[in-house]
């Protein structure tokens, strides 16, 4: 009879627990996707974004072209993600490129068109290069001698037509505008400028296959100005620190394919405005340094 009734206590405990009191759940499943971004006519090593949409994840290949992410977990209690997402590879002067990847019920769908059931891409990603960016410029400035700064980014457009948004500056005594929008950085970029005296505003340039345009800038010793960071700033705004710096040209290239969430994600909220966060884009062009004095 005291075996029966101890018997009968365990059965009412176990089946009054709301869990298992031997052992937890599994955790859940991670999920994973990997794969190959070749860049045609690659010049950089500058890494591919790999950007999941609705998922908010994202990561970036390695200099191979090779990436993988994880997925954080797509179960929960209120219900597990299903449905169809794209994964967009993207470097900036590239035409953008997507795949489709599918879920249901917090898993990879067996049924894939682009991935196989373990999430690796079943074909290379291959972009296409849009635009090609070449910058030549000398490698010193004086502004301590009251020099101007003049160089020029070529453009060699490739086999679409490209729109391109650009600081432009309206000099006072002349008719038309020059190009403006320019990024001096350092390594480590502790300290970094752009030519804020210079930017009158955006201009919108359409170009067709097969052009190649010269745009040519000119920045005077008092025309650029470091960018706020943590808050702090010098008092005096036009003292540069002398140093090597990296030269990045302001210009958006736009594509209707891309989601204005990818640009957001790399921390890009408004490009009418420049910022330090443009260093973030992914761009293909050879670097080019200048020492500032």
């Amino acid at each position: 009879m005291e075996i029966k009734q101890k018997i009968i206590i365990f059965i009412l405990f176990f089946c009054g627990c709301t869990s298992n009191p031997f052992w937890e759940d599994k955790p859940t499943k991670k999920v994973n996707i990997s794969g190959i971004v070749i860049a045609d006519e690659r010049v950089s090593d500058v890494p591919a974004y790999v950007w999941i949409e609705d998922l908010g994840v994202s990561g970036h290949a390695d200099t191979t072209g090779y990436f993988s992410i994880d997925i954080p977990s797509l179960e929960a209690e209120n219900g597990n993600f299903s449905g169809s997402v794209r994964v967009f590879y993207y470097i900036h002067n590239y035409r953008a490129s997507y795949s489709d990847l599918y879920i249901t019920d917090g898993r990879l769908t067996s049924a894939q068109t682009d991935f196989d059931e373990n999430g690796r891409l079943l074909d290379s990603i291959k972009l296409e290069k849009l635009v090609s960016l070449d910058l030549t410029i000398d490698n010193n400035w004086n502004r301590s001698a009251g020099d101007t700064l003049s160089f020029s980014l070529n453009l060699n457009i490739k086999e679409y037509s490209v729109s391109i948004l650009a600081h432009v500056n309206q000099p006072g005594d002349q008719q038309g505008y020059e190009p403006s929008g320019i990024l001096f950085s350092q390594n480590n970029n502790d300290e970094i400028y752009y030519d804020e005296n210079n930017i009158d505003f955006l201009q919108r340039y359409d170009f067709d296959p097969g052009l190649s345009i010269t745009w040519t800038y000119y920045i005077a010793p008092d025309d650029i100005t470091p960018f706020v960071i943590d808050d702090y700033i010098s008092l005096d705004q036009q003292s540069v620190t002398t140093g090597t710096y990296q030269v990045r040209p302001f210009a958006f290239i736009q594509q209707d394919q891309v989601p204005n969430e990818l640009i957001q994600s790399l921390g890009i909220l408004d490009i009418e405005n420049i910022s330090v966060d443009f260093l973030k884009m992914p761009l293909d062009m050879i670097k080019k340094s200048i020492i500032i004095q």
